[in-house]
């Protein structure tokens, strides 16, 4: 009887840390916080959760505590009215808001210290500016990529003023954004059509960037750009590719071999299916091409990612999440299902952008997350918008993500499905194939599909949101070290009237994430805490 009596304690209480590890909590909403709100979650700053909010112009940093309740809003009445782009960097307790605007025909870059209660310390600085720009263009001109150790921080524009020649100005920056040293880096442009994208940059601050130069009635020519960091040295290697048709081509620094690894699907002909992962291995000490294959997909692989009969087109609706590079030299690809459809009509992959992403000048442009690496965005109206073409953090006007309705169509339906996550060896042969199986669909909008992830030493978590039979759920997915897809405690969520965002989840702690959500027109956030 004891021994039962202690079972039953032993069972309530296991229940009890699993519901104190798996929970969450909702913020209320404040009057002013419009679902077209500009947002983005900063992190946690002195044991409390920033978000900068900006509402027609007026920005602020809104504070809450670890019950969400907001306990500080301080407006950042430094900011002008209008701005070209903002962007934040964390450091300790410091946070550095970099910012542009534009008065006449000049663009400011400029960078503002905040300190851990969200106050300007000092005075705002000029970092660059940059002249002749057209008045009232509201370009994004410059750009900041910070290395995976946060070590470097570079700052970098883009001139493609003159056809047969672009120039990259470079300045690595010290924090709070001193000026290291400044490089201008000349490239030819062989009078065609060139378009630079995934700039990245590596521990020791050397750039790097893909290149595609477009061809009359072919696929663009891609390239790898190796760029030193003190800009002595300039280095394009070609990705050799005489027979693939390369589709969502990805590029990630593995510093821990010193490599950069660029990936892509392929076909084998114009607007056919996919059939394989193309791989090109960059090696830094070197600067020489390390490795190159075409690894094609198995019948085995298909079956495992899709539910047709056919499996040909089993890979056609997959599209780049991340890559994620593995310590023996592999990596694990993530990619998503995802369409959409209109009137019943289904657009494939080639039909995005007027004949398909080989002729999109953004092909490498819009796929960082939370909105970009959808095929939509393909449209050029991704919300996500780095290298110059507008602003450079989230928002959430549904608009923005309807680019049909400029085609006549009523209704559009966007769709997230299945997640592949696919593992490849240090040859870039593939080994395994896992899913997430999920169905998602909305009309109209697309930031209440897809799923968020939270990283840490346990694995890579999958978040994503369920709606079944009445239950509303946030499902949890983890891919653990060892490389195994374990199922985690949903989190069951009581609220009706609430619209979850899961595109738009921010880590901000070991296992601890910012999930927005939109209610009556209005939007809020909530923190999620994930066992």
């Amino acid at each position: 009887m004891l021994k039962s009596f202690l079972s039953i304690i032993a069972f309530v209480l296991a229940g009890l840390q699993v519901v104190a590890a798996q929970s969450y909590v909702l913020s209320g909403i404040e009057k002013t916080d419009k679902d077209q709100m500009q947002y983005e979650v900063l992190g946690k700053v002195d044991g409390r959760y920033w978000i900068y909010k900006n509402n027609e112009g007026i920005a602020t940093i809104a504070q809450y505590n670890d019950q969400m309740q907001l306990v500080q809003q301080n407006d950042l009445a430094f900011l002008p009215k209008k701005l070209n782009a903002i962007e934040f960097i964390t450091k300790a307790n410091r946070v550095y808001a970099f910012y542009q605007f534009q008065v006449a025909t000049t663009v400011y870059a400029m960078v503002a210290e905040l300190d851990e209660k969200a106050q300007l310390v000092g005075t705002p600085t000029v970092v660059d500016t940059a002249e002749k720009i057209r008045p009232g263009a509201g370009n994004k001109i410059f750009n900041l990529v910070e290395s995976q150790d946060r070590s470097k921080l570079l700052l970098f524009s883009v001139n493609t003023t003159n056809p047969t020649s672009i120039k990259i100005k470079t300045m690595a920056l010290s924090t709070p954004f001193g000026l290291l040293n400044e490089a201008t880096i000349s490239i030819n442009a062989q009078n065609k059509k060139s378009h630079l994208s995934d700039f990245a940059i590596d521990n020791k601050g050397n750039l790097f960037c893909l290149r595609n130069v477009d061809q009359p009635k072919a696929a663009p020519v891609v390239s790898l750009l190796y760029m030193a960091a003190d800009g002595s040295e300039v280095i394009e290697t070609p990705i050799v590719n005489n027979s693939l048709l390369l589709d969502d081509v990805r590029l990630k620094i593995n510093n821990a071999n010193g490599t950069v690894l660029v990936n892509s699907f392929y076909a084998t002909e114009k607007k056919g299916s996919i059939e394989g992962m193309y791989t090109f291995v960059f090696d830094i000490a070197t600067k020489s091409n390390l490795l190159s294959n075409a690894s094609r997909f198995t019948d085995a692989v298909r079956d495992a990612v899709t539910d047709r009969k056919n499996l040909k087109t089993a890979l056609d609706d997959f599209y780049f999440d991340q890559v994620q590079p593995n310590a023996d030299g592999g990596f694990t690809i993530i990619a998503e299902a995802a369409k959409t459809s209109s009137n019943r009509t289904a657009f494939s992959r080639w039909d995005y952008y007027w004949g398909g992403p080989f002729y999109n000048p953004f092909i490498f442009s819009y796929w960082n997350r939370p909105f970009g690496f959808y095929p939509w965005a393909r449209f050029g109206w991704g919300m996500m918008r780095p290298w110059g073409f507008g602003w450079g953090f989230g928002w959430n006007s549904w608009m923005m993500m309807s680019p049909y309705a400029g085609f006549g169509a009523p209704s559009v339906t966007y769709s997230a499905g299945k997640v592949a996550i696919l593992s490849f060896d240090a040859k870039a042969n593939i080994q395994s194939v896992k899913t997430i199986d999920k169905q998602q669909s909305d009309m109209n909008v697309d930031q209440f599909i897809g799923y968020g992830q939270i990283n840490n030493a346990a694995g890579t978590n999958f978040v994503y949101y369920q709606k079944s039979k009445g239950v509303r759920q946030l499902v949890h997915q983890q891919l653990n070290a060892s490389g195994t897809l374990v199922q985690g405690n949903p989190i069951v969520l009581k609220e009706k009237q609430v619209e979850w965002m899961p595109r738009s989840l921010k880590q901000v702690g070991e296992k601890e994430a910012i999930l927005p959500y939109q209610s009556k027109g209005k939007l809020g956030f909530a923190k999620i805490t994930i066992q």
